[in-house]
């Protein structure tokens, strides 16, 4: 891609976000939204701008989201911690509303770069602390194995990935599964099935937040670029010098209960169940988790 392409391709995004922005139903979505930064990267990135929320002041906290979601999951939680820590929530790369500007380099090697210049970009100078969310959980940990002098503590909602294989999903396979992902019905069911009583908690607003991002363009290749890497997996085996809490929703349907057991088995993920929590703990009981997340980074 040349400079002047690049720099086309940044406006059409930017102005994607600008617009649905604005039509965003849910109050805590549109605030979060309007402390996003469009950071800057390098020549490797085409020099296109990443979106990071960037809010607060003190002791900076990196919130990583889930497969296929954006920085808005962390809406609920962003008030609170933003009062208590400086907060940093990248959509990662190939995700959310992040530019997408290739089919073949979205996989977890080059998430986990993008992430190490958006810090370098940042020039943080304290250690981070980092809640990971669901997929975001591994990415977390992936992240510590890679810059570990950078990284403090670590916590993991409803964490996905920390066991078994990747998984690489052939072409046409991908593509097909991706363009399944984006049917409506399908958004709708995936997002009752992440809350505990979707009846109760489910509305125009969640789903709105779940499916906003697939408007921005490439959604559909960069997922089944993602899909064809494999993805996230088996992560648990990086965690020995690192420190960690987990927190799980005792309803979690996504995770389930086989996955949960595991999870509980292993010592050092610390494991916290939450009731009446699926798995967002952070949507689901965004006072509860905003509590234990700042108890566990301010000891």
């Amino acid at each position: 891609m040349n400079k002047n392409n690049s720099e086309d391709f940044n406006k059409q995004h930017l102005d994607y976000f600008e617009k649905i922005k604005v039509s965003l139903q849910d109050p805590l979505g549109f605030n979060i939204s309007n402390d996003v930064n469009w950071i800057k990267l390098n020549e490797k990135w085409n020099s296109s701008k990443f979106p990071v929320v960037i809010g607060g002041m003190g002791q900076p906290v990196m919130l990583l989201h889930g497969f296929d979601s954006s920085f808005l999951e962390f809406r609920r939680v962003y008030p609170f911690l933003k009062n208590k820590f400086q907060l940093i929530i990248p959509d990662l790369l190939g995700f959310g509303f992040s530019p997408r500007n290739a089919t073949d380099q979205y996989n977890p090697r080059n998430i986990i770069s993008n992430l190490i210049d958006i810090i370098d970009t940042l020039k943080i100078k304290n250690k981070l602390n980092i809640v990971g969310a669901s997929m975001g959980g591994s990415v977390a940990i992936n992240l510590a194995k890679e810059i570990p002098d950078l990284i403090d503590k670590i916590i993991l909602l409803s964490p996905a990935g920390l066991f078994g294989e990747p998984k690489n999903i052939p072409f046409p396979l991908n593509q097909i599964g991706a363009a399944f992902l984006g049917l409506p019905k399908v958004r709708q069911s995936l997002c009752r099935q992440a809350f505990a009583y979707p009846d109760f908690s489910v509305g125009f607003m969640e789903e709105q937040i779940a499916s906003i991002h697939l408007g921005c363009s490439g959604w559909r290749n960069s997922l089944a670029s993602f899909a064809k890497s494999g993805g996230f997996a088996g992560t648990y085996k990086y965690i020995e010098n690192i420190s960690i809490k987990t927190i799980c929703g005792e309803n979690d349907r996504i995770l389930g209960e086989k996955e949960i057991n595991n999870i509980k088995k292993i010592d050092q993920l610390n494991f916290i169940g939450l009731q009446n929590c699926g798995h967002l703990p952070h949507v689901d009981l965004p006072s509860l988790s905003s509590k234990i997340i700042y108890d566990y980074f301010c000891v």
